[in-house]
């Protein structure tokens, strides 16, 4: 079998490490031993002939077979081939942890400059105010503290700039923003209490809400659901509503409905159950889910084909000033595709999944729960199997949740959050709210974060950031930036095995992803080859080249004999 050019060509690079021209070397600069007479092939082979043990055997207890195959007598036999020093004998076994954990930097942190460039314009230029709220879906909509929502597009160039300031002033701040399914329509609540629509393909203002739930309340949060026609509301004072817009005869109307009294338990989070495009006919979609999370507990609803409450979990005990957190996601599980629900108050996520058997009963789940040990301010999925956290000292930590283990964590700091604590206090409204919903407000970002197909953007006071999973290359390639050429290796060979975690951009069958890989980790040895090449010490003890090379050669051969390129 001919070999390809990358194994010619790293064979190539691995005989000019072991081979290396020999004006290249200086033997007075290394301290290379003289020696009356070189010892000829015969007598070097006589000499392994005359050793009573030409291997030392493994203490049984150590050598584990688990990690042996069929090369790695190949492996053994060139490592003996070193001095008779214990040490250099030990490279009999393989150099490469294979049970090694290196992930890399998985998130990729952008800065969106275009649109905090014009964020802080606004504020100087038209006195828009600072930034209070942002949600992403089509489009990029950024509510301001003078009562603005200006809209982006996908390339951060400014569409539209929704609201006057005479309006902010009658209003207040935006406090919370939503975009519908299809990317035509926002909501805008305000810190006043008032609602408004708008069409977002010209522009126009096409509701106006100011009746939909008690005055001297702030709207917290303002979401559509899957159905265009349908949104639910959550303002200061613990209180959930239903907005159902109806259009009769050209006149637009809103009729609103108490889904729950905040009389009952103040809820300070809302999550309707919204489905991908490729999911819209999902059975459980038909039910309309949404979830609420107030002070004290977790519960379901369903607002269609009636109102029904599914379930109620309440929390386990936690710090009163957690902020409780809410995130659905549609998870394969068991060759199907089914939502489930994550939330947390404090340092343990919980997870309930939803599903419906084929009987038509419904059943919800409580899977593992995930413990941290730090206290969560945001809560997102970045896709159905990451999940990506902040905590209250605004450290973010990227977790795989099938194996629960922290992949990364990054410090948010420089972002500088926007936090939602004065629509919490309700300042603008005289500031009556309880004393509870006041502490769990100080910590309160929802607005400053909001995820969309795979993509989780974060708003700054000046600045807005967005964060993505980086593809399975871009891993690889930021740590051969940074010259740490084996734990590139360690990483690709995860990818190659199936075994990496938060992974994107490799092909699901294992041939075809074996095979990418493969010729990814080739490029890999060739540079490392190169880089040591490049980085041969000049001058020193020969013991000093030796080590070089012994950090590199043993790794090169064992990869070869792995990738069967040998």
């Amino acid at each position: 079998m001919s070999e390809s050019p990358d194994a010619r060509s790293l064979l190539s690079a691995s005989s000019q490490l072991n081979l290396m021209e020999v004006d290249a070397i200086d033997d007075k600069e290394f301290d290379i031993p003289q020696v009356d007479t070189p010892p000829t092939l015969e007598s070097i082979l006589n000499e392994l002939e005359d050793e009573e043990e030409p291997f030392v055997l493994e203490d049984t207890c150590v050598l584990s077979t688990d990690n042996m195959d069929a090369h790695s007598c190949d492996t053994s036999s060139l490592a003996s081939s070193d001095s008779g020093d214990p040490a250099h004998l030990k490279r009999k076994k393989r150099t490469v942890d294979l049970n090694a954990t290196v992930h890399g930097s998985v998130l990729r942190h952008s800065l969106l400059k275009g649109i905090s460039a014009q964020i802080v314009s606004a504020a100087d230029k038209v006195d828009a105010g600072l930034p209070t709220a942002i949600t992403v879906s089509g489009v990029i909509a950024v509510g301001t503290s003078h009562g603005l929502a200006l809209v982006f597009d996908t390339n951060q160039a400014l569409r539209l700039c929704l609201g006057t300031k005479t309006t902010g002033a009658e209003f207040g701040a935006v406090s919370a923003l939503s975009i519908n399914q299809d990317c035509s329509r926002l909501l805008c609540g305000f810190a006043k209490g008032q609602i408004t629509m708008w069409d977002l393909a010209n522009g126009k203002l096409l509701r106006t809400i100011t009746d939909a739930h008690p005055p001297g309340t702030a709207i917290l949060h303002v979401k559509f659901t899957d159905d265009p026609t349908l949104a639910v509301c959550n303002d200061s004072g613990g209180s959930v509503f239903e907005l159902a817009f109806r259009r009769v005869m050209g006149m637009r109307s809103c009729d609103s409905r108490c889904l729950f009294s905040g009389s009952k338990g103040e809820v300070c989070c809302i999550e309707p159950l919204r489905a991908p495009p490729d999911l819209r006919d999902h059975p459980i979609t038909h039910y309309s889910l949404l979830a609420m999370a107030s002070l004290t507990k977790i519960l379901v609803i369903g607002l269609k084909p009636s109102l029904k409450v599914w379930m109620t979990f309440p929390y386990s005990k936690s710090d009163p000033s957690s902020v409780p957190q809410l995130a659905w996601q549609f998870v394969p599980v068991q060759k199907t595709v089914n939502p489930i629900l994550a939330f947390c108050k404090g340092d343990t996520v919980h997870f309930l999944l939803v599903k419906k058997e084929e009987t038509g009963t419904i059943h919800v789940i409580k899977q593992r729960q995930l413990h941290l040990s730090c206290d969560i301010i945001s809560l997102s999925w970045i896709n159905s199997r990451t999940l990506v956290l902040v905590d209250s000292h605004e450290k973010l930590h990227v977790v795989d949740r099938p194996s629960q283990e922290v992949l990364e964590t990054l410090d948010l700091e420089q972002v500088q959050l926007v936090y939602n604590s004065r629509h919490f206090k309700s300042l603008a409204t005289g500031g009556n709210v309880s004393q509870a919903l006041a502490l769990v407000g100080e910590k309160a970002c929802y607005q400053s974060v909001s995820s969309y197909a795979g993509q989780i953007v974060y708003l700054g006071t000046k600045s807005a950031h967005i964060m993505t999973l980086r593809n399975w290359r871009e891993r690889i390639d930021f740590l051969l930036k940074q010259e740490h050429f084996v734990e590139a290796l360690s990483l690709a060979w995860s990818f190659h095995e199936g075994t990496a975690k938060a992974v994107v951009g490799l092909f699901g069958d294992p041939v075809k992803r074996k095979a990418v890989v493969d010729d990814k980790m080739v490029e890999i040895l060739c540079q490392f080859a190169e880089n040591a090449l490049k980085k041969c010490p000049e001058q020193g003890k020969i013991q000093v080249m030796e080590q070089h090379f012994h950090d590199v050669i043993p790794v090169l051969v064992d990869y070869c004999l792995l990738l069967q390129r040998a």
